[in-house]
This record gives C-alpha cells, structure tokens and sequence, in this order.
C-alpha cells in the first residue's frame, strides 16, 4: 500500500482540481444565466455575429463582418463600416433589457403600437442561425421609449416574437440609413511628406510648396509660409475623418444640392507623382450648422467636416505669410553655419551633440543654455516691414553677404538667412534666394550679428568672497575703498566708517563667482558705453582660491585682482561690462549692476540706539514743537516730569532703534532740493552708562519718491553723508504722543 501512496495523493489531487474547475465554470455559467435572464435577447453572442440586415425606408442593406472588418453593403456595392458604431449596434442588443413586455401582437395591436408597417425591421445572423431579429414600432406615448417585436430564428430559443417596450435610443441607433454605418475616414494623409498645398477659395487662389523642409507662398508670390498657419492647416490630415457621411453615388445634381459643384472651397495636396488628394468643402451641413459638406474628388460620398477644419483650409493669403527671420524650431536645430562678412571669409559652424553644442574651427565648448537662448530670440523676432520689389541690391544683401544657414534634425535642406546693411530705420535681411526684403528694427542687429563669443560658458570667474580683501568702485562722482578688517568691512574712502556687511558681501560673493547674463561680441562697439563707463571695480582677493576634489590648486595666484568696467544700459535690463583681459562684452545682470551702482556706507548709521538712552527730543518744524522724554530709573517721563505711556514709548524707541537706511544717497554736503536748511524733525538722542556720556543728533529732510519708494532724506551728525528714512518711520514720529 505504501508503495502507491504518493500516486493516490496525487490522483486526488487531480480530482479535486478537475471538480473544482467544473464547478466554477457552471457556476460561471449560471451567474451569466441569470444576467441575461432579463434580456430580450438571451441566446445572442455578439462576437459571433457576422451579419446584420436592416431594411429601413431609405433602402436595405447589411453590415457584414470579415475577419476582423466590417463593410456596408447596399446592393452590390460594399464598402467599409466604421466599427465603433457596429460595435454600439451589437452592445445594444446584447445588454437591450424591456421596460415592459406585452406577449404576443395581434393584428390590432399591432396596428396600435406602429408595428403593422415598421420602421425599420433587423435580422442578426450567426453564421446560419438568427439570434436576434426585431421590428421597430411608434413611440410610446408621454415616454422616451418605442414598441418593439422581438424575436429570433424560428423553432430556435427567443424564436416567439413578443411584444416589448424599449428606450428611444435603442431605435435611434438602428433607424438609420447606411451611410450611418459608413466609415468615415476621408484620407490618411502623412502632413510632413507633402510637397504642394493649392487652396481656391471662391475667386481666391493660394499655391503653396515645400522646399528643403521649408513651405513657401508661390501664388501670390510672398516667399515663405508661416509653419504655423500651414501645420494648422495640415495637421488635420492624418486620418482624416467626417464627422458623418450624407451620401454615397452622389451625382452632380447631389454635389449641386451640398454645395459642392462647383464647391466653395477646393483643395489639392500632392506628394511627389502620387494622384493628388482633392477635398471639396460646400454649404452648412443639412441639421449640424457648426459643420460643411465635403466629398473627396472620385469617391461619389458626401460627408460633413468640423467648420474649424474648414476655417483653417479658408485662412487668406495674408495669414499664411510668413515675416519672421527663421522658421525651425530651437529644439530642431542641429547645425549653425556662420559665413560671409568677415576678413578673409572666416567661417564659424555651431553643432549639437545630444545636449552640447561645440564651436568649429575653435572646438570650444559652447553654453547650451545661451544658444538655444539665441536660437529662440530668432526665431521669434519679426519684421517691421517688407520692402516692394526686389530691393536686395539696395540694401547690401548679395554674394559675401553674412549668412546664416540653418540645419535641422531629420529634415533635408537648410534655411538660409542672409544679412544685410543696416540704417537709422533698421536692419535687413533676405531669406534663402527669395527677392523678399524684410526691415527689422535695429535692435535686431544684436540677434542676427553672431560670433562664438555669445555662447561662450556664462561663468567668467571661480573665485570664493572669503578670499576678498579689498574693493575700489568708481561711479560718476563718487569713489569709496573698502578695505577688509579684523572687525568686518570698512570705509577708507571717501570717508572712514563701516562698510554694509550685507551689501559688501553679498557683492563679494558675485564677483567672486561672476556669471554674465548674455555674451554680446568680441570687440565693444560705441554704443556699448564702455569708453565712458557708468562705474569701474576693481577687487582684490588674497588667498588659496576655491579648494577642488583633489585640494588647492597650486596654479592660483595667492593675489588675484579683478577689474570691471560697466557701461551703458543693455535692452532686456542689465548693463553692457567688460573684464580686463576678458574674452570680450556681455551684459551683467541687473542685480549685479545695482550693488555696484550704490553707495556702501553701513545702512546701520541711521540707527537711534535705545540702550543706554537717557533722554530723546523730537524737534518738529511744522507745525514747531517738541516733545522730550527722559528716563527715571526704569520709567520715562516727560520734561515736565509727568509720566510716559511705556507702551507707545517702547514702540518708538523699537522703530527707531530697528529702522536702517533702506537708501544711501551720497557723500559731502548735501543739494538744497534734500530739505535740510528746514528739517522736518530733528532727533536728539543723549546716552549715559559705562562709556561715558555722549549723544547722537539726526536731521530728517525732504520727502523723496512716491508710492513704495517714497521716503525722506537724513543726516547724521559726524557722518559726511545723505541716507534715508522709509515714510513709516516719519509718520511714527509724527503720531507719537507721550
């Protein structure tokens, strides 16, 4: 016995997985019983059906399954169905339930429920047997439903035909015409392999062709084409499809009744010696306003398209006119060639890689970011104007003209972009071998004049601020030094006092790791401001620079001096600078611009220290009074000695202790427009304690600015210069009572 032990246990391991199976697949079966138990239809099998007739009052006709297509046919002609709405079809049967069943129909009832002369009468066939076959009746009255008689195949299951109550959209769905059925793919049109576009549009005819990856307008005769406009236009061409078809074998008398002989709009698209593909577009569709009629010359069927796909087609010549300077994409660029205009027709080639790009003959590396930056500003600059005729000659624009030629990724041919002379009204340019001349204003010439410079890394200094020991800014008139010390950053120039911590090493930490906004060119033009300058820096860093992975480097000079020249303002902000023994120009960034622009005296110096105060007067011009407070042990009172709010006296005290200059104006005497012959209010602060006794006298000027900017000038006595106040300190001063 024990030598079969192992095969019994496996035996009735089998069975019971053998039982297991039967059981859930009749208790499968008996679930999906009970499903369909309430359905009209309960023998049908929707994936078995191969044939639907339907005779309607327009005519008979079949959809008819082959393999996996379905077609319609009528008559003999069969043609193919869309199978979304066969298969809405067949999931309406298959899930059709009663609302009501009413038996057998006699004669009378029939004649009462529409269903002596029917609708529309369907047979669904699987294979030889008819599963399902119904006759569609009237509406039922004060409901959204229509009598019924079901059936099926005689002497099969659902062979008695009944009569039942069914929703309106189930009889929607059947009461059709075939063309109901139609598939209704127009064309299957691959857009980027056209060659022409020729659009007539009542007397109006537009002609377009593609030439080296690029749509140009040959009738009227503009040059190239917006790729917008025409990928609008053509991007509804792959897989084509009506929104509904209207009519099939249509004759001329049908085409005249949509609209369509002659058509309102006609349209040919070839590629290459293919037949060419002709769409015609006609009158509002029949029923659907927001659609038009249209046939595909050759095939005899009307259908209707969105209008949008219409409009689109109608768009006039001048929205298909194209006045920008480049037509590819910045992420479709693979190749920048830069010839012509040069001493000895030097050429510069740009190249990505992946991600980088590289500069030839130089093989320097090029800022990915600031080229496709480039890139993007031409493609979108446009012009202000185009030139009538043939102006080339005119404007400089001929054999060695500087030239622009474009390559993209995957796309034959190029796009040229040939530059010419510029004047005070602009800056011109012709396109590939188009006669078209088109003006850009002048500040265009910065985007069309290129060099390797321009995208060079952005990053011109590695250096760290903690290295920093010394700054000299020249700006206009004013000239300060700012040494560094043991105790922080210090004035030596113009006048000795702490330096803003904040400001001195928030503008350290820049320079150290200077990074221009945009390279602009090799050489400074005039324009530029860098023979004049607006400001010079000029810092000096002592130290091992910045440490690497592998330690300090050995090549770092232990003293490192920095100069920068600022010149005019730069379109788009900043300021056009240059570093001694830099590559060339660019623009700084504006923040940068303004750290350097401004006085660095400590913003601090407007400050009224509370510790250690003994007394405080305010001494206000208009209207003239004074208000004094003096401390009595941990109290203030005033100089009457009646006692203080310490509330309001502590917010004071707290605004004038914590308020810095937000603005330091300039050094020496201030201007007779600062207000100081007059103050507005004078503070006088004394102070006691273990340092001895000493005060600290501010005078409050004019009000400057308005709005956010608003504020008023200030001086502090022993300080040889103009900071400021915010207004909200003015207006404490001014509502503060004891």
């Amino acid at each position: 016995m024990k030598r079969y032990r192992g095969q019994l246990v496996l035996a009735i391991i089998v069975a019971s997985l053998g039982g297991y199976t039967l059981w859930d697949k009749f208790h499968a079966t008996s679930a999906d019983l009970e499903a369909r138990r309430r359905n009209v239809w309960r023998a049908f099998h929707r994936e078995r059906v191969d044939r639907i007739e339907v005779t309607h009052a327009s005519g008979r006709y079949e959809l008819v399954r082959r393999a996996q297509s379905w077609s319609v046919r009528s008559g003999s002609v069969a043609r193919p169905a869309d199978a979304v709405e066969v298969e809405r079809a067949l999931s309406e049967i298959e899930g059709a339930e009663a609302s009501r069943t009413l038996g057998p129909l006699d004669a009378d009832s029939k004649r009462r429920f529409g269903l002596d002369a029917p609708h529309t009468t369907v047979v669904v066939h699987e294979g030889p047997e008819v599963t399902a076959r119904f006759s569609l009746g009237g509406a039922v009255e004060r409901e959204d439903k229509v009598y019924v008689e079901a059936g099926a195949q005689e002497g099969g299951r659902d062979a008695a035909r009944t009569g039942v109550v069914l929703g309106r959209s189930f009889a929607e769905l059947f009461d059709r015409m075939s063309t109901a059925y139609r598939d209704r793919a127009v064309a299957d049109i691959d857009p980027s392999r056209l060659d022409q576009v020729t659009v007539t549009h009542e007397a109006r005819r537009i002609s377009m062709a593609r030439t080296g990856g690029v749509w140009r307008l040959t009738e009227p005769s503009w040059g190239r084409a917006s790729r917008g406009a025409v990928e609008a236009m053509t991007s509804q061409l792959r897989e084509l499809r009506a929104e509904r078809v209207i009519a099939d074998e249509a004759d001329a008398a049908t085409l005249r009744r949509y609209g369509l002989e002659p058509p309102t709009t006609r349209v040919e698209m070839r590629r290459g010696a293919i037949e060419p593909v002709v769409l015609r577009l006609g009158e509002p569709c029949p029923g659907h306003d927001a659609e038009v009629t249209a046939t595909r010359e050759g095939t005899g069927t009307v259908v209707c398209f969105s209008r949008s796909f219409a409009d689109a087609l109608r768009v006039p010549p001048e929205g298909l006119r194209d006045d920008r300077v480049m037509a590819a994409r910045t992420d479709e660029v693979s190749r920048v060639r830069v010839s012509g205009g040069a001493p000895g027709g030097a050429e510069l080639v740009l190249s990505r890689t992946g991600s980088n790009w590289t500069a030839t003959p130089s093989g320097i590396a090029l800022d990915p970011e600031a080229l496709e930056s480039w890139l993007t500003s031409l493609h979108d600059i446009a012009a202000a104007q185009r030139l009538d005729g043939d102006a080339r000659a005119a404007h400089g624009i001929g054999p060695g003209s500087r030239t622009l030629t474009i390559e993209r990724e995957g796309v034959e041919g190029s796009e040229r972009i040939v530059i010419g002379t510029a004047d005070a009204t602009g800056f011109y340019v012709s396109r590939d071998d188009e006669p078209v001349v088109l003006r850009f204003a002048p500040s265009a010439a910065e985007t069309l004049v290129v060099d390797a410079l321009r995208f060079r890394p952005r990053a011109l200094l590695h250096d760290t601020s903690d290295d920093l020991r010394a700054l000299l800014l020249d700006v206009g008139a004013m000239h300060e030094e700012i040494i560094r010390t043991e105790d922080g950053f210090r004035l030596s120039r113009p006048l000795a006092y702490r330096a803003d911590p904040a400001l001195v090493t928030d503008l350290g930490r820049q320079l150290a790791t200077l990074e221009v906004e945009r390279w602009v060119r090799t050489t400074p033009l005039p324009e530029h401001g860098l023979a004049a300058p607006r400001a010079r820096v000029v810092a000096r860093f002592e130290g091992r620079g910045v440490p690497s992975d592998g330690g300090v480097d050995a090549s770092v000079a232990p003293v490192r001096t920095y100069a920068l020249t600022v010149g005019a303002s730069a379109p788009g902000g900043g300021a056009y600078a240059a570093l001694d023994g830099g590559p060339g120009v660019f623009v700084l960034p504006r923040s940068l611009v303004e750290l350097i622009t401004q006085s660095h005296l400590d913003r601090s110096a407007a400050l009224v220290p509370r510790e250690e105060l003994a007394r405080l007067a305010l001494r206000f011009s208009s209207p003239a009074r004074t208000v004094t407070l003096v401390r009595d042990g941990e109290r203030w009172r005033t100089d009457s000695g009646a006692p203080a709010d310490d509330a309001r006296v502590d917010a004071l005290l707290g605004t004038l202790s914590a308020m810095g200059a937000p603005r330091a104006f300039a050094y020496g005497p201030p201007g007779p427009e600062m207000g100081f012959a007059a103050p507005t209010v004078v503070v006088e602060a004394s102070y006691g304690g273990d340092a001895g006794a000493r005060s600290v006298r501010v005078a409050v000027g004019a009000r400057y600015g308005s709005g956010e900017e608003a504020g008023y000038y200030l001086r502090r006595d022993g300080l040889d210069a103009t900071l400021s106040w915010p207004e909200s300190v003015i207006d404490a001063l001014r509502g503060f009572s004891p």
